[in-house]
């Protein structure tokens, strides 16, 4: 045996598990208004913090001390004053920011929680149901993603689709298939006033969100939402039923029978309409993701969520990293004959453009 290559793995381990609590302890700060209260306050004292945060100053003491240990804030030890670089600030305080993971941060406890359930789906061959995951994913899952959907859907995504603009502008009908809690097909319906909108989910807690959301937002008028099954799709309210645009977000590698769904989407598409699916932005094999810290995150996400959940409704688990090439060839096989990655550039997602025609 390496004695060396043992004790550099042991020292591997420990530090993962120091990023799992530091990680844990990140999603604290977040709830508990501590990354805020230090948000472009400058160097603070703990007891400075605890008082702006309304925390016991001594969970904000050692709170600091893991945060300080993994490196997301910085310490002062002469003047025992502790800061949030605004660079990290933007990414854990801001949530207007593009760059705000908050959201992952609060997806943690549903998704680690359900570890002991997942061994044993391990052991049985089974998967673990969306709703085993807790009442609160689907606003995390919301939260991943709210800010960069609602900053870039319609002002960088769909213009590099000139003719879903020109469809949509015309009053053309867009459906968001997996549409969670409406942020998508909220954000369309504010950027094209004369469209007809859809959201269609198979979760009706997310569905329920979603129409609070659009009687928030003054829509409700234009956005409807349907509980249903992807393959399900209502007729468009046009005149011939189909759609203009149909969409799908992080949201064809989670279902059951993708294949079906994509045949659902090619069928229901009008003449020259257009589906745009996004997915994780990925290589096709593990040699290519290994050194791709979205990656590496995707797969943990990947394996206790993704796929359970989708081999708990009898899917095959495609799972996040499925990867461009099977996304192609899935796309060809439910008969789109065009099937083209768009220019969009983003760090961790993927955006193809389909079309029956070639």
């Amino acid at each position: 045996m390496d004695r060396q290559r043992s004790q550099a793995f042991m020292l591997k381990l420990v530090g993962d598990v120091g990023t799992a609590m530091a990680a844990a302890l990140a999603y604290v700060g977040d709830e508990a208004g501590l990354f805020r209260a230090m948000a472009g306050a400058g160097p603070l004292s703990a007891a400075v913090l605890a008082e702006r945060a309304g925390v016991h100053p001594r969970y904000v003491e050692e709170w600091l001390a893991a945060m300080v240990g993994s490196g997301y804030v910085e310490h002062d030890a002469a003047a025992d004053r502790y800061t949030l670089p605004d660079e990290h600030a933007q990414c854990l305080a801001d949530p207007s920011s593009e760059y705000y993971l908050g959201g992952l941060l609060r997806a943690i406890p549903n998704v680690t929680a359900i570890a002991p359930k997942l061994a044993q789906a391990f052991r049985a061959g089974e998967g673990v149901s969306f709703a085993e995951f807790g009442a609160d994913l689907p606003v995390g899952l919301e939260r991943m993603n709210r800010t960069v959907y609602e900053k870039r859907l319609a002002t960088s995504w769909l213009p590099t689709m000139p003719e879903v603009v020109a469809r949509l502008q015309a009053g053309g009908c867009a459906i968001d298939v997996g549409c969670g809690t409406g942020v998508a097909a909220i954000t369309i319906a504010r950027a094209f006033p004369t469209a007809r909108v859809v959201g269609l989910d198979l979760d009706a807690r997310s569905v329920a969100i979603a129409e609070g959301y659009a009687r928030e937002a003054g829509l409700a008028d234009r956005v409807a939402f349907v509980v249903a099954p992807a393959e399900a799709m209502p007729r468009a309210p046009s005149a011939d039923g189909r759609w203009d645009l149909i969409t799908t977000f992080d949201v064809i590698h989670d279902l059951p029978d993708p294949d079906r769904a994509l045949r659902a989407i090619r069928g229901a598409l009008a003449e020259g309409g257009t589906y745009l699916m996004v997915e994780p932005k990925v290589a096709d094999t593990l040699a290519g993701n290994v050194a791709n810290p979205f990656a590496r995150m995707l797969y943990g996400i990947s394996c206790l969520h993704c796929v359970p959940q989708s081999l708990a409704q009898g899917g095959p688990g495609l799972g996040a990293c499925w990867g461009p090439a099977r996304a192609a060839a899935r796309a060809r096989d439910a008969g789109f004959g065009h099937f083209q990655a768009l220019p969009i550039r983003s760090p961790a997602l993927a955006f193809y453009e389909a079309r029956v025609g070639g």
